[in-house]
């Protein structure tokens, strides 16, 4: 059963700004729910929008790098396949992804 909080505490949480999530949200990367006009992030959410956090802070990828990561990989996220991923999409365009 997935836990939900307020967007403004999965914020606080992953020590990021709710201006940050919700630009998640509008590239596609995450889904919130919204419910008495507050905005909320299940707990797998959270988990996603911290491995994007990692890929935008750490990786340093663009949002084009990010979207071909997610679109290959499913949790639990592996940061050591990050390379490799990018490295075959960049190769081969066509490959079959994860949710295929």
């Amino acid at each position: 059963m997935l836990d939900y909080q307020l967007i403004s505490n999965a914020a606080s949480t992953l020590l990021t700004e709710e201006e940050t999530l919700l630009g998640f949200q509008r590239n596609g990367w995450i889904t919130t729910v919204r419910r008495n006009d507050s905005v909320f992030l299940a707990s797998d959410q959270t988990y996603r929008a911290k491995y994007i956090l990692y890929l935008t802070n750490t990786r340093k990828l663009t949002d084009k790098q990010i979207g071909t990561v997610l679109d290959f990989q499913r949790p639990p996220y592996s940061a050591a396949q990050v390379d490799e991923i990018l490295r075959r999409e960049s190769d081969d365009p066509k490959l079959d992804r994860a949710d295929a």
